[in-house]
């Protein structure tokens, strides 16, 4: 109930809402828009009488005046102002929603006498009827089901206003109509108050559907009339359209009543049946809306009413029109049901669902059949909910079973359609076993083993040509992922080690793809066996056979299955065992090609379960099964017995091997540090630390740490020094160690920073980058401390820092920049002439790193502008100043001052970047003064210098307004110029692009009046060039279009008989091939039969027997003729190279690939070709024979296959030329 102060609110809340609408009004005074200035005139003329008069500004007092003002607009039922009726007709709409309810019940008749001029009158346009069509809306929502039932036969009713309103909702004003429908929705959408509570639907809900469905079951008898007749219909499809999306608007409203959703369904699913997507589309809204509508569980019953009525209406099972949009409709009935009513007790009837679709299933059309088991796979997807496959105790155990129960159902309707009666449609079939598999996840079995063994029966024949292989596959691997491979490998195993049974080697790939959450202690007790038996075999055989290849084969794929099994294992604590540990760590030691391998496994082991305890997502059914809590207790587990072993052992095998081949171990090194405790931690620290003060002590001592270390060329495959072992291991840690570690930490740093070795100097500076990257409060404390003592060290090594390891500095200076005390930006100062010297690096990092820490510089001065930079403290010379963006400018243009090109050349590099990046922060005088300070450079005769300049000329001029620049336009244009006759051309691409840019600025008749007479030729080849880019675009627009009607019609009669591919005949001694009778339109299939074994129909099996594609077998007799005589003697012929059929190869793969090597291909103007026979890469055309001395001679000057070096020796080609620059 609401309360008399809830009431209050609502009425107050409504006036401001009010007032905002109409003061936005009052601001539109001196809109430029007649409209709009109309609209506030009229209001400022209302709210001066409401003055005048003493009267307050209420909705009451508002819509008394905008009414009193349409009924002067209005004489004699006609409208005899129309701008005017409309300015008082939109205020009535703006109005109405706020004014009582009272006033606009006990006044309906009054206030519909009213308007109806507007809604009649020839004159009326569409803006007049659009805010007529709102305020009618406005009217109707107050009324009460009293009103709306009329008890008292009142001529002037509301049902006769929404009369009106479904006249014009049919409107071929697209503005007109929409609004009109938009009202009928929100007003059948809202039921009256007094309806009585068991009738939950509007008053008016008949009477509206009734004058829709009639409407539209008119529109299609004219129509069918017009088709019968051979007329033009084309203007009856819109008005179908428009109907439609009337009848959308009631439906969505859930206003459709229940006695009339048959004839709906009926005439909806016949309008289905068009060709056109613009009706069958329209149709499926009115579907949709019905079933969005109905979300509540008192419209249950209504929904399943209208299931039931489109179950009734079930067309038959091989109509091509009306099959595929009864499944669609059908699925998004079902979906909307379990999404928005129940979704259980849509689960119950799942079964009679997938019995009646199914039986598409055997429809002769495919498309059908596709399109059955698209609708079942959206019911599985979307229509079963996650919350109703939980098991016991989440569920109650009366629900399990009823939901095993269903299960069931589903699992043998769908085992019923693996038969040989569906073999058309088998493909479809399995994918909807797939998706149940994974939909279902542990709730398929024990229901779809079954399935499961007859799909792997089929993929384990093996057969050649067998279509179904692919998707077989994909259903055992939804097996896998689903259920698990240890259900999947008892009902499938892989037996590799018995030749007796059927060997499914093949599945070890599929294993690996989709192994997740599985049992690691499955894996270690009944797959990792297998590696023993093949090593011997291995081991004790040829290693140049191919057996021996396949045993090695199978051994690395076994082994790669591990890391798989190690993401989220359900058993890892009494799986991962110290006696497992144990085995992968001597393994890591002694098979160093199983490194990659067992460092993934490793790694998965620790972030799998990491990921899984810092996020919990919506899947409730993981939740489950792998709650956070577990994952919990296994990094427990493995942080406090395995972690520290688990380093030693990936320590000892990091320090022995190359630098690029360091990854994996690194990778799976990280995530332990992570998962240690704290003291394990420190200890592990302080061991590095002590391990890394040795080595640099010796490696000083012999001096192999020296400057030109780097420069030195290494051995492949040598192992880094332990010093830079040890400082790898300490950059991995840093984010790792407790806060109490930080000051030994920067003590490393401050030592080794400043030892002159390019690889030690790269670590230490990551060192400091990883330590920023720190999230922990309380580090974050203890860094901030030392943030000033750590930027005194940067200062103080800025000139031993060596160039390799200077883009490490400038990246651990970004994050040093962003967290510097804002007491502290005189540090600035010390650093900023390094980051101007590095933009012009030859290192291309570098110079990218400094233009970030440039931007980084430019944003603290920002962010801290006012404070002072105390520049006293690093130089004395230099005088205090304030932090501004400009100060930023200032120190830039000062380290342009000294005459040295490289430092003048950095700092109007460094000048740019700025300005591209801060020029909206300073002002235009500013940014002219900074143009014109730079633009004096442009007179130096240093190439170095200019270049730079010239890129800064380019962004300040294409950045500053157009007024500012055009005056000194015509004097940069003749600078421009004379710098590249001055220099000969050097700066002519740069300049030229300079142009072009400023001609989309300005124009190419500005420009050209800047340029001097004797410089318009420039001018002159960007115009030409321009011009012929266009109409090349154009002509190559053409020659497409040309081309492509030409391939369309290039072949003649001839040529498609002569090339179309046809029918071979195959031999038919040792199988017998019969295709499949039936009256499909399809591919012809072929059942494949051993003469001695006739094919049982009845078995399952039976459908992998079953081919499109005609099955071939080995033949014996034909290869043992071409070997033997008849009395046995062995017969070797000699190979004959004029005799090269390449179709008498048995082998089908080579002889296909050699046919379309050596066949005939098309070229150019649609001309055949054939491939020369001496060269793999060369195509000669059949009309080309003059050419041929010629082309062989050009081919022997380039270096050919046949081109000898010195000496007449036979040569490799020569590679081509290579520019060293690369654009």
């Amino acid at each position: 109930m609401t309360t008399v102060a809830d009431a209050r609110t609502d009425h107050l809340i409504g006036i401001m809402e009010m007032d905002d609408k109409l003061a936005k009004i009052r601001s539109q005074i001196n809109s430029k828009l007649e409209n709009q200035k109309k609209m506030a005139l009229v209001l400022q003329t209302i709210d001066e009488t409401l003055k005048q008069q003493n009267q307050n500004a209420t909705p009451i007092t508002y819509f008394v005046s905008f009414l009193t003002l349409l009924d002067q607009c209005c004489v004699e039922n006609e409208i005899k102002d129309l701008p005017l009726a409309t300015c008082a007709l939109y205020f009535l709409d703006l109005v109405a929603p706020y004014a009582p309810t009272k006033l606009l019940k006990s006044k309906f008749s009054d206030i519909l006498v009213r308007v109806a001029p507007t809604l009649t009158s020839d004159v009326a346009d569409a803006p007049l009827i659009r805010s007529a069509i709102g305020f009618l809306e406005s009217l109707l929502l107050a009324q009460d089901a009293k009103s709306w039932n009329n008890s008292g036969n009142f001529k002037i009713s509301p049902k006769r206003a929404l009369s009106a309103l479904l006249d014009l909702s049919l409107d071929p004003r697209p503005k007109v109509r929409k609004r009109a429908q938009e009202a009928i929705l929100n007003v059948l959408k809202k039921i009256p108050q007094g309806t009585s509570s068991k009738k939950h639907e509007h008053p008016a809900s008949s009477y509206a559907s009734e004058f829709a469905l009639n409407n539209l079951i008119t529109l299609l008898n004219e129509n069918n009339i017009r088709l019968k007749s051979s007329k033009d219909d084309s203007n009856s499809q819109p008005k179908v359209i428009h109907n439609l999306q009337l009848i959308t608007s009631i439906t969505s409203s859930n206003a459709w009543p229940l006695k009339q959703i048959t004839p709906l369904c009926d005439v909806l699913l016949e309008i289905c049946k068009s060709a056109d997507q613009y009706l069958i589309s329209a149709a499926f809204g009115a579907f949709e809306g019905m079933f969005k509508s109905m979300t509540n569980e008192i419209d249950a019953a209504k929904f399943i009413t209208v299931l039931d009525i489109i179950f009734d209406l079930k067309p038959a099972q091989n109509d091509p029109h009306l099959a595929p949009s009864w499944l669609a409709v059908i699925a998004k009935a079902v979906v909307s049901f379990s999404s928005n009513v129940n979704s259980l007790e849509i689960l119950v009837k799942l079964p009679d669902i997938f019995k009646s679709v199914g039986t598409y299933f055997l429809s002769e059309n495919s498309s059908i059949a596709e399109s059955a088991s698209q609708c079942l796979i959206a019911i599985v997807v979307d229509g079963i909910k996650d919350k109703d496959l939980l098991s016991p105790p989440d569920v109650d155990s009366k629900l399990y079973e009823q939901v095993n129960f269903v299960i069931s159902q589903i699992a043998e309707i769908t085992s019923d359609c693996l038969t040989v009666r569906y073999r058309s449609s088998a493909a479809f079939i399995c994918e909807l076993i797939s998706t149940l598999f994974i939909k279902l996840r542990h709730r398929a079995n024990p229901g779809f083993l079954n399935h499961l063994e007859l799909i792997g029966n089929w993929r384990s024949n093996e057969q050649d040509g067998f279509e179904l292989n692919e998707i077989s596959e994909k259903v055992i691997a939804s097996a896998i992922s689903s259920i698990g491979p240890e259900l999947v490998l008892q009902v499938l195993p892989l037996n590799l080690t018995d030749p007796k049974k059927v060997g499914r080697a093949w599945m070890l790939p599929i294993l690996r793809e989709n192994v997740q959450m599985a049992s690691l202690g499955f894996y270690v007790e009944n797959i990792l066996p297998n590696v023993e038996f093949f090593q011997k075999k291995v081991e004790n055989g040829d290693p140049n056979s191919v057996n021996t290849k396949i045993f090695a084969t199978i051994i690395d794929q076994i082994w790669s299955l591990l890391p798989y099994f190690c993401f989220l294992p359900t058993d890892l604590q009494t799986a991962f065992t110290d006696e497992f540990a144990a085995r992968i760590s001597g393994l890591l030691y002694e098979e160093v090609q199983l490194r990659p391998v067992l460092c993934n496994a490793l790694k998965n082991l620790v972030v799998t379960e990491k990921q899984r305890l810092n996020e919990e997502g919506d899947d409730i059914i993981l939740n489950q099964q792998f709650p956070q809590a577990k994952a919990k207790e296994d990094l427990e587990y493995l942080s406090t017995t395995k972690a520290t072993k688990l380093l030693s052992v990936l320590f000892n095998v990091y320090t022995q091997i190359p630098m690029d081949q360091r990854n994996y171990v690194a990778e799976a090194i990280e995530p332990y540090f992570n998962i240690s405790t704290t003291e394990d931690m420190v200890s592990t620290f302080n061991k590095v630390c002590s391990l890394l003060r040795k080595a640099l002590d010796d490696e000083i001592k012999e001096g192999s740490l020296t400057r030109d270390d780097a420069s030195k060329p290494q051995p492949k495959n040598a192992v880094p020094k332990l010093s830079v072992t040890m400082m790898d291991l300490i950059v991995m840690m840093t984010k790792y160690i407790p806060s109490d570690s930080h000051n030994a930490l920067l003590t490393i740093f401050n030592e080794t920073v400043r030892i002159e070795n390019s690889q030690i100097q790269k670590r230490s500076y990551r060192v400091i980058s990883k330590l920023f990257e720190i999230e922990n409060s309380d580090s974050q404390s203890i860094i901030m401390s030392l943030v000033s003592n750590i930027m005194q060290v940067f200062i103080e090594t800025s000139p031993t820092t060596l160039p390799s390891a200077r883009p490490q500095r400038l990246e651990a200076l970004v994050k040093l920049i962003k967290l510097l005390p804002r007491d502290s930006l005189h540090y600035i100062t010390g650093i900023l002439s390094e980051v101007i010297d590095s933009t012009r690096s030859a290192n291309e990092k570098t110079r990218t790193t400094s233009f970030t820490l440039l931007i980084e510089i430019g944003n603290k001065f920002k962010e801290c502008t006012g404070e002072m930079i105390r520049n006293t403290l690093i130089d004395s010379d230099i005088p205090d100043s304030q932090a501004t963006i400009q100060e930023l400018f200032l120190m830039c243009c000062a380290a342009a001052g000294p005459e040295i090109p490289h430092q003048r050349s950095a700092a109007i590099t460094a000048l740019s970047c700025i300005f591209y990046e801060f020029h909206k922060e300073l002002d235009i005088s500013y940014q002219k003064e900074l143009m014109q300070f730079v633009e004096v450079f442009l007179h130096q005769n240093n190439r170095e210098v200019i270049k730079p300049t010239l890129g800064f000329m380019k962004v300040a001029i294409l950045t500053l307004p157009e007024e500012e620049i055009l005056p000194e336009l015509k004097g940069l244009m003749t600078l421009f110029l004379a710098i590249n006759n001055k220099h000969k051309n050097h700066f002519k691409s740069k300049i030229k692009h300079l142009i072009e840019r400023m001609i989309r600025k300005f124009g190419f008749d500005v420009i050209d009046n800047c340029i001097p007479e004797e410089d318009k030729k420039i001018i002159n080849g960007i115009r030409k060039a321009k011009n012929r880019a266009s109409k090349k675009s154009t002509e190559n627009t053409t020659a497409s279009s040309s081309t492509t009607s030409s391939n369309k019609v290039g072949l003649s009669a001839y040529d498609r008989a002569l090339y179309e591919d046809s029918d071979s005949d195959d031999s038919e001694e040792e199988v017998e091939e019969k295709p499949t009778k039936g009256k499909s339109k399809g591919a012809v299939q072929y059942i494949s039969e051993s003469r001695d074994i006739p094919l049982d129909l009845l078995d399952k099996k039976a459908l992998s027997q079953i081919s499109s594609s005609k099955s071939k077998k080995f033949n014996r007799k034909s290869i043992e003729s071409s070997f033997k005589t008849r009395d046995g003697k062995l017969v070797i012929k000699e190979s004959n190279d004029d005799d090269d059929d390449i179709l008498a190869n048995k082998d089908s793969l080579n002889a296909y690939v050699d046919a379309v090597r050596q066949g005939p291909v098309r070229g150019q103007k649609n001309k055949l070709k054939w491939k020369k026979q001496g060269a793999s890469d060369n195509w000669d055309g059949d009309d080309d024979d003059d050419n041929k001395e010629v082309d062989s001679k050009s081919k022997n000057k380039r270096g050919g296959n046949n081109s000898k070096g010195k000496g007449g020796r036979i040569t490799k080609s020569q590679p081509k030329f290579k520019a060293r620059k690369k654009f």
